[in-house]
């Protein structure tokens, strides 16, 4: 009898372990380049292009992709940049960078049946806001000093009117 239970237990656990395969390969993050880039811009977002391998259509494949990163907490919109036949595909992801993580993307999409999808690699593009009305700080300050100059120059020609 407990030989029977011993057998019981240890094929139980042999069983659930090898069910859990996929899982734990579409969580391991198999050489993925991350890489980032930050842009000026008016509006301040953050965008994460995964160039995916493995998707056969835009509506069953790209959809069920979307579909699944949509349902991620922090992630705001996806859209799907597919072309038949092309080897890499790529869905843009407009995500909340303190709420979600590449490597949670990643491991989502390595998930999504059983491990069809693969992440080749990802590029983090971080738009900052401009300064002073749609300037950057730079651009800014030499226009205020050229400001200055100006300001100086119809100050001096006031000047030499008054005295003519």
């Amino acid at each position: 009898m407990k030989k029977s239970i011993a057998f019981m237990t240890v094929a139980t656990v042999l069983f659930l372990t090898a069910c859990s395969g996929p899982s734990s390969q579409a969580e391991a993050n198999v050489d993925v380049q991350v890489t980032h880039k930050t842009l000026q811009s008016e509006v301040i977002k953050s965008v994460a292009n995964l160039s995916i391998e493995g998707m056969t259509c835009a509506a069953g494949c790209g959809g069920k992709i979307q579909q699944e990163l949509q349902a991620l907490k922090g992630v705001k919109t996806t859209d799907l940049d597919f072309a038949e036949g092309r080897g890499h595909n790529v869905v843009s992801v407009e995500f909340d960078p303190e709420v979600i993580s590449e490597k949670e993307m990643i491991q989502c999409v390595h998930a999504i049946a059983d491990g069809m999808y693969t992440i080749k690699t990802i590029e983090i593009l971080d738009y900052k806001g401009l300064q002073s009305g749609g300037r950057s700080a730079e651009s800014g300050a030499e226009n205020s000093q050229w400001g200055l100059v100006f300001q100086a120059i119809d100050l001096v020609q006031s000047v030499s009117r008054f005295i003519q």
